[in-house]
């Protein structure tokens, strides 16, 4: 008998790792990570830790990017001022010169514009630099870091573009502040929904919305309201079964 025949079928090992809040809030304080992907489903907080979490003592700058976004609304541009014309950073720039934290919210939408400006500014801080039209070169100040908010994971992204990141996140579950803020009855849906399909999933925004909206208009009036009437009656009648009043 060979010894391929000898040798028993083995299952595939498979492991799923779950990244918990405790530790992204350590990596969004980090001073060694200056390019972090935060990356997950819609409603899970991640745009807020993005702009509340960490290094944010010098502020926040944000950009919620779309196939419209055009570079020069966050390099900057030259804005007409009486009888001048006068330069005016945009938010990628105002963040290097001070050294801020820069949030990109969606990059997969980003245009081919933005994202051939994105590169430089992703660059490891000792090479990242981008030249303005006047010829000024801006070198980020220490401090300077981006955080990339998105529903896909970096697999989705350019292989260099995904290269220049020191982290790469995925989180699953809603942030325990934005849970804090409902009902226990509404907390417990809040968190067995994030296991569903995307198509039956309602994020925590929605749920919280619901919950200031239920003493005022009854609950199945406020699931329509910001859910929509067909979705919204779906996911009254998912409330009733599990007991939310």
């Amino acid at each position: 008998m060979s010894d391929k025949a000898k040798t028993p079928n083995k299952k595939t090992e498979t492991r799923t790792e779950t990244i918990g809040w405790p530790l992204i809030e350590r990596v969004l304080a980090c001073m060694a990570l200056s390019r972090i992907y935060l990356f997950g489903p819609p409603g899970v907080g991640k745009t807020y830790m993005a702009y509340e979490f960490g290094r944010v003592q010098r502020g926040v700058y944000a950009c919620t990017l779309t196939p419209d976004t055009p570079a020069a609304e966050l390099r900057g541009s030259y804005i007409p001022q009486g009888d001048t014309i006068v330069w005016h950073d945009g938010p990628v720039i105002r963040a290097m010169r001070e050294g801020a934290r820069l949030v990109l919210n969606e990059l997969s939408h980003a245009s081919e514009d933005a994202l051939a400006f994105l590169y430089p500014v992703l660059e490891h801080p000792d090479t990242a630099r981008l030249t303005l039209p006047g010829g000024e070169t801006i070198i980020p100040t220490q401090g300077f870091h981006v955080i990339v908010t998105d529903n896909l994971a970096p697999d989705d992204l350019p292989p260099a573009l995904r290269d220049r990141f020191d982290a790469q996140l995925e989180i699953r579950e809603p942030h325990p502040d934005a849970l804090a803020r409902l009902p226990e009855d509404l907390r417990e849906v809040a968190r067995r929904g994030m296991g569903l399909d995307e198509e039956r999933r309602v994020s925590v925004r929605p749920i919280i919305a619901i919950n200031s909206l239920r003493e005022e208009f009854g609950l199945r009036d406020a699931c329509l309201i910001v859910l929509g009437a067909a979705r919204g009656a779906h996911f009254f009648d998912a409330l009733r079964l599990a007991g939310v009043k």
